[in-house]
């Protein structure tokens, strides 16, 4: 595996017994950010000095009679009680279940009118193709779906604003390269149409890649930012198939013909190569950052480097240019767009909704053959599993990848 980028750690999982110091850095640092975030939240709703939340922290966790003690919940009850509760003090409107709630259209309430601003969702991973769903890695991004949403809106006269929602771990650089220059040519074409990307839980990597074909970026405190570089390889199973009495051999023309061999490492002149390759994509990578963030170059190395980021971090040193959810976008949007603030705008999603057609007949292959094998081998965490298994199963051989290391939150 060859990466670029010291805090670049998502091949550290195949590669290294323990964690690297950047790796202990970087995530030490997402930890603390992150826990920070966490004591001012629940300092400011309990209304509580954030000393004193720290103290409850290291007594946790509570039975529920400690934590109403401590303040941290209002009362202990069961769910019949709250609704009497609620009766007696003259709140109970009845209840609606979830499923009947989202039958009700915006519009029948006169809501979701007037002009259009588009909300194009990038979640998953990003690959090249068709979006889907891959029962390892969740949420697949496809080039070619989300540059087909993008062709749509930019073409589309009646809508005034896009927003890129982007919750995404990277992936394919060629594929984010690809959504990148769609964005750009929406942006170039239609200069009054506002393109503002709103970054839910992480928009890292080949997801941050994308993220900066927009003037105006806008992240949560705590989405995982970053990511700015680069990774590629091969795994390497000769040695197996050796063990298992398989023997492959091949012929070949051409220098490079066996460069993504799975039989073999690579030799001396096939590791420079797909070095030099890397470092292209990882120079264009820093380019398009600075010419977006209006950085130079070295000082986006400096924070570069597969450095992952939360949102607070990412807005200090300039990656993001606010902080704040799709509501905020959606402002944005409107205020770029110079549509009146108490204006009531029609939001428009991308892609449309999937059918029941369209989810039997995406594409899943080797990480449903994957799964099964995992299943069967009785591995735990199957997020973790993906992670294991993701560049074999989501990339096609030699594919370089703008993907962030993996993180699990518990």
């Amino acid at each position: 595996m060859v990466h670029i980028g010291d805090y670049k750690t998502a091949t550290n999982q195949l590669t290294e017994k323990t964690m690297t110091p950047a790796h202990r850095e970087m995530a030490e640092s997402l930890n603390a950010d992150s826990f920070e975030q966490l004591i001012r939240a629940i300092a400011d709703g309990r209304k509580k000095a954030e000393a004193d939340v720290r103290a409850l922290v290291d007594q946790g966790p509570f039975l529920a009679a400690d934590a109403k003690a401590a303040g941290l919940v209002d009362a202990v009850a069961y769910e019949d009680e709250v609704r009497d509760s609620l009766k007696k003090a003259g709140k109970d409107a009845g209840q609606v279940d979830l499923a009947d709630y989202t039958r009700i259209s915006a519009s029948s309430l006169g809501l979701n009118k007037g002009p259009r601003i588009a909300v194009i969702f990038a979640s998953g991973t990003i690959v090249s193709g068709g979006s889907g769903y891959d029962p390892l890695n969740g949420l697949i991004i496809g080039s070619e779906t989300i540059a087909e949403s993008i062709r749509k809106v930019r073409k589309d006269d009646r809508v005034r604003a896009i927003i890129l929602r982007i919750d995404s771990p990277g992936g394919s650089a060629v594929a984010s390269d690809v959504i990148w220059r769609e964005l750009m040519l929406a942006r170039t074409d239609k200069p009054g149409k506002p393109i503002v990307v709103s970054m839910s839980d992480l928009a890292a990597s080949g997801g941050y890649y994308i993220a900066v074909a927009a003037p105006t970026i806008v992240a949560e405190p705590g989405t995982l930012t970053g990511s700015i570089g680069i990774f590629g390889g091969k795994i390497v199973a000769g040695g197996t198939y050796g063990k298992l009495g398989m023997n492959i051999e091949s012929v070949s023309k051409g220098r490079y013909a066996e460069l993504n061999s799975p039989v073999r490492p690579y030799n001396k002149d096939e590791r420079a190569k797909v070095e030099q390759q890397l470092q292209s994509f990882y120079d264009l990578f820093i380019e398009r950052v600075a010419e977006s963030r209006h950085l130079s170059p070295d000082r986006v190395d400096e924070i570069a480097r597969g450095r992952v980021w939360t949102g607070r971090q990412a807005k200090d040193i300039g990656l993001v240019d606010e902080l704040g959810g799709l509501s905020r976008a959606v402002a944005l949007a409107k205020q770029k767009a110079r549509i009146a603030p108490d204006t009531e705008v029609e939001i428009v999603a991308y892609p449309p909704r999937r059918t029941l057609y369209d989810f039997l007949t995406s594409q899943m292959g080797a990480s449903d053959q994957a799964l099964r094998l995992l299943s069967l081998a009785g591995l735990g965490d199957p997020r973790a599993a993906g992670a294991a298994v993701a560049p074999l199963a989501l990339f096609r051989r030699g594919e370089v990848l703008a993907l962030m290391p993996y993180v699990f939150a518990r």
